[in-house]
């Protein structure tokens, strides 16, 4: 599969060269064309505030609640399980199982949206705050 990339600028313009060149060369023959927008994977900050902040927040705040979570690996496969499951469905007996997918290929805004889950469901239910994101933490450590 070949990846044909198109970029539209802030004045609604885009260039569909990349698209004529591909076709130019293509051999005879029907073809699909699928339109994704790409974003950014989550930034190295995000994922630095999720594992260096949130989680070990929550990972004390749960084993108050008497959960007996000994890392933050666990308190990650817990969430995933809450916030991030897909269900598989065998389809010879009808038994359904929820599994908690990765977090590794979210963008940066399925990121945020998911740990603003975390932030508010450890205000909720565990009585713990979680700061914003401090974007000087680097410079502070």
């Amino acid at each position: 599969m070949e990846r044909v990339i198109v970029k539209k600028d802030e004045g609604g313009l885009f260039d569909i060269r990349p698209i004529a060149n591909y076709f130019a060369s293509a051999k005879s023959g029907s073809y699909m064309v699928e339109v994704k927008r790409i974003r950014n994977t989550r930034s190295l900050d995000q994922n630095a505030w999720l594992w260096g902040c949130i989680y070990p927040l929550l990972l004390t705040a749960l084993n108050a609640e008497g959960w007996e979570f000994t890392t933050t690996d666990e308190v990650h496969e817990f969430f995933k399980g809450m916030f991030r499951k897909t269900r598989h469905v065998n389809k010879l007996t009808g038994e359904v199982v929820e599994i908690g997918s990765s977090t590794a290929n979210m963008d940066t805004a399925m990121f945020s949206e998911y740990c603003e889950q975390l932030r508010n469901y450890g205000r909720d239910f565990l009585n713990v705050e979680i700061p914003d994101p401090d974007k000087l933490w680097r410079e502070k450590e």
